[in-house]
């Protein structure tokens, strides 16, 4: 048994449950003009609660919260609504805990009549796949993507005109087994939100049954344009370490090789004054970072749908914070919550992949042509880039308390990480926020002359180096390194690589990669959550550094030992470039 958990922050620690876990034309044009919202119920952002809805229109609002937003740092979607466009034909599965149909804020954007899956029975069944009392997580996830506009009740979705359906195989009284998680990635629809992942204090090998389910969406779903993953990375930048307690390093979205495919949209969460938060998971695989937020408490979480009633649910969660006195009272039924039927306290990348889901909706309405590895380009390309809240010649934890971590100070030297690169293509891209955040009315602005690149299918092309023994020194900066000479030519969309190398620690490792243009790409961070295990071996790391540049020439891996005491040996090393053959 592996385990998975949902992805929100929770002062008091993360929620777990136990389980394995071709267009060629100039502009695409819309199939037929968009429904005016407004003409039908209304402006959504006429709905009472959508003052306090930062990520759709950050007013510098404080909500129930001691510190307040920063204006401007929100989706950037209102132009796109305003043009009427609000995620209509748009069908987006809910890959979570279950949800809460009948709500009002949701039930009628939701599909009765099939879709959804119910794993509490031991013959799976096209039902509404509802929630125990335990459950409440997916009922958030579904506000952000398509609560519905306009309707004079609660706040509203993303792409509140989208229709929803769901899955409850993280409910607590699932049966989780791997055929289950394998599910996932099917449905006949046009999205999928996964706000779950692994733990990052392991490494966990993606099951195979879920990577072909993700390759059979991309390839023959939406009619032959690939449905659209999008899924948290994760909120494990700090992360306690699995064999030692109270001993914490850096957690790094490869370690989780559920998201290490290109067939992933990771999100990266970020707060309402609009840095990345010390939450979300970093790493070389993530894509965008969208809005997060933070415990609603002492800055803004976002307003979402919550369970029905007093008695479920964040007003009855007991999370850190007191559910029952934020805001006056607000999630027990006061301060516009008369029937306790939402909640300003949900946060985490749990909320970065949804409305970021609730975007591609938003664009997919808009031009439903476009291909998956089109809204992946129109993504990145028009992601905007923020500022990070460290300095990165140190390492992260550090920086946190210099004395307990003192012994984690990277070697004299060394760069343990970068800010914002440029790659060789022209893209910008950070660990921490992927190519930017999400820029909804510029994407749609942007796809509205795009003529798709992608006019071949993916390719894969590997090669590898086995038999060396390159001796890593130990506690310097200069690490050791091994080459590559890659003969395909391949525009690359992602890379992944495999080391083999041996240390009694790999805790104490980076390991980065390096383009025949001399751009690095860290897919390890030292003094990471790998801590007090041995090697790095069968650790298959994405990176998405690399984006639109050739494959051609000399790649380099270089190992850095971070700590004194144990030196390690680089044996071989494998890279797999995947993108569009020249």
């Amino acid at each position: 048994m592996k385990v998975v958990k949902k992805i929100f922050l929770s002062l008091i620690g993360f929620v777990l449950i136990i389980a394995f876990q071709n267009c060629d034309q100039k502009g695409f044009g819309v199939d037929s003009p968009p429904i005016d919202l407004s003409s039908v119920l209304g402006l959504p952002q006429n709905d009472p609660l959508f003052a306090y809805a930062w990520h759709l229109n950050n007013k510098g609002q404080s909500i129930f919260s001691s510190t307040s937003g920063v204006t401007g740092n929100d989706l950037n979607l209102l132009k796109t609504w305003n043009a009427g466009v609000y995620g209509k034909g748009i069908t987006v599965q809910v890959s979570d805990d279950g949800v809460e149909y009948s709500h009002e804020d949701l039930a009628a954007n939701y599909n009765l009549l099939g879709g959804s899956r119910d794993y509490f029975n031991t013959v799976w069944t096209s039902n509404s796949a509802p929630p125990t009392d335990s459950d409440f997580h997916g009922t958030s996830v579904a506000g952000l993507i398509a609560a519905i506009g306009g309707n004079g009740k609660g706040s509203t979705g993303v792409a509140p005109q989208a229709n929803l359906i769901a899955t409850n195989f993280m409910s607590d009284d699932v049966s989780k087994t791997s055929d289950v998680i394998a599910d996932q990635p099917k449905g006949d629809v046009d999205v999928v939100n996964m706000s779950w992942g692994f733990p990052q204090n392991s490494y966990n090998s993606a099951d195979t049954a879920f990577e072909d389910q993700l390759k059979e969406g991309v390839t023959n779903g939406r009619n032959g344009r690939g449905k659209i993953y999008v899924k948290s990375s994760g909120n494990s930048r700090v992360e306690e370490v699995a064999r030692e307690i109270d001993d914490y390093r850096l957690g790094f979205c490869v370690f989780d090789d559920y998201s290490n495919t290109p067939y992933t949209i990771n999100v990266a969460a970020y707060l309402a004054s609009g840095i990345v938060t010390n939450y979300s998971s970093p790493g070389s695989n993530l894509w965008v970072a969208s809005t997060g937020g933070y415990d609603g408490v002492k800055a803004p979480a976002m307003v979402t749908t919550d369970r029905k009633g007093c008695s479920l649910g964040y007003a009855n969660s007991g999370l850190t914070g007191n559910s029952g006195t934020i805001g006056s009272g607000f999630q027990k039924g006061n301060n516009g919550n008369s029937g306790c039927n939402y909640t300003v306290q949900f946060n985490g990348t749990s909320s970065a992949a949804p409305t970021t889901a609730g975007a591609v909706a938003l664009l997919l309405s808009a031009y439903p042509k476009l291909n998956w590895r089109d809204v992946k380009y129109i993504l990145a390309k028009t992601a905007k880039e923020a500022a990070l809240d460290f300095d990165n010649s140190e390492n992260y934890l550090y920086s946190l308390n210099s004395t307990t971590y003192l012994s984690q100070k990277s070697p004299t030297g060394y760069k343990w990480d970068e800010d914002w690169v440029t790659n060789a293509a022209g893209f910008r891209f950070s660990n921490y926020y992927g190519f930017g955040k999400v820029n909804v009315d510029k994407a749609l602005e942007f796809a509205a002359t795009y003529t798709s690149i992608f006019t071949t299918p993916l390719v894969e092309s590997s090669q590898s180096v086995t038999g060396l023994s390159v001796s890593i020194p130990d506690f310097s900066s200069t690490g050791a390194t091994a080459t590559i000479e890659f003969t395909a030519d391949i525009t690359i969309e992602a890379i992944q690589i495999t080391p083999d190398v041996t240390h009694a620690n790999a805790g104490e490792l980076a390991v980065e990669l390096i383009s025949p243009r001399g751009l690095r790409s860290v897919v390890i961070p030292m003094n990471n959550a790998l801590d007090k295990i041995a090697n790095i071996r069968n650790m298959r790391l994405l990176t998405n550094a690399f984006y639109q540049e050739s494959s051609l020439g000399t790649w380099t891996m270089k190992v850095v030992d971070g700590r004194s005491g144990t030196a390690g040996t680089i044996n071989g090393w494998k890279i797999n470039v995947m993108g569009q053959a020249k």
